[in-house]
């Protein structure tokens, strides 16, 4: 039976959980630039009176103005793409263009940006995770993923981390009806996986994915921090914090 240590403590499991951005990716090196290159875009098909302003909408989305880092509470860090595409669309009323037309407008952006983002160069792997995968496939641990954004952007950016093979589920928030911290996803990861969730870990970096693993009844909850800016403090429901996965230690079952 693999065991997963970390600060002293062993668990055995059969399966991990990971949510994607800042758990898998680096966060800002992705989708501070993301939101940039939106807003951008949107404004290419306004008229310069209505065009929004990116100093502006960071504080709705939780980016700090000056120095460009994020708030791992905020809605660019949990929310969906809806969520965002929902905060960008008022923006747009509030500049006078009628909520049909602006919400359109942000939806089509958002799908422009899907196929031209320079995605390579934004997608980076969090420290120690490409080693970690590898060690916890070569225990016969069960991988998956579970995240907030779509599940097509969840497939595209593991092929980019050369890891689309690593994990046997990938779930997307568009394809359960309540997403994080609801139960539904992480129960659902689970069925698929064919493991108990009383056998399971996630590993995140918000206190939704801690808080929808305490709700499925998962083992334990390991919250990462990879971000230099933050302190962990927001993870109040994970069992553990790490800053990367070089702390995780991982024994094959003994035969």
């Amino acid at each position: 039976m693999p065991q997963l240590t970390l600060q002293g403590t062993a668990y055995d499991i059969d399966a991990i959980l990971f949510d994607k951005d800042g758990t898998l990716l680096n966060f800002g090196d992705l989708w501070i630039g993301w939101f940039d290159q939106l807003v951008t875009t949107l404004n290419q098909g306004l008229p310069e009176a209505q065009a929004l302003s990116h100093r502006a909408l960071y504080p709705k989305v939780g980016i700090d103005p000056e120095q460009r880092l994020w708030d791992p509470t905020g809605p660019l860090t949990i929310g969906s793409l809806d969520e965002i595409a929902t905060i960008v669309s008022l923006s747009l009323f509030e500049s006078g263009i009628a909520w049909n037309d602006a919400t359109q407008l942000s939806h089509d952006a958002i799908a422009r940006l899907a196929d031209t983002l320079d995605w390579p160069s934004c997608v980076t792997p969090v420290k120690g995770l490409v080693n970690f995968v590898q060690q916890a496939r070569q225990a016969g641990i069960s991988l998956a993923v579970v995240t907030s954004d779509d599940a097509h952007n969840a497939h595209l950016h593991l092929k980019l981390l050369s890891l689309a093979d690593a994990f046997s589920v990938v779930l997307g928030h568009d394809q359960v009806s309540r997403g994080k911290p609801y139960p539904e996803m992480a129960l659902l990861a689970c069925e698929q996986l064919g493991t108990a969730p009383q056998r399971t870990l996630i590993i995140g970096d918000s206190n939704g994915d801690m808080a929808m693993g305490q709700a499925a009844g998962l083992l334990a909850g390991i919250g990462i921090c990879a971000a230099p800016h933050l302190d962990g403090s927001h993870l109040t429901h994970a069992d553990h914090v790490i800053r990367d996965y070089d702390e995780l230690t991982i024994a094959r079952p003994h035969h």
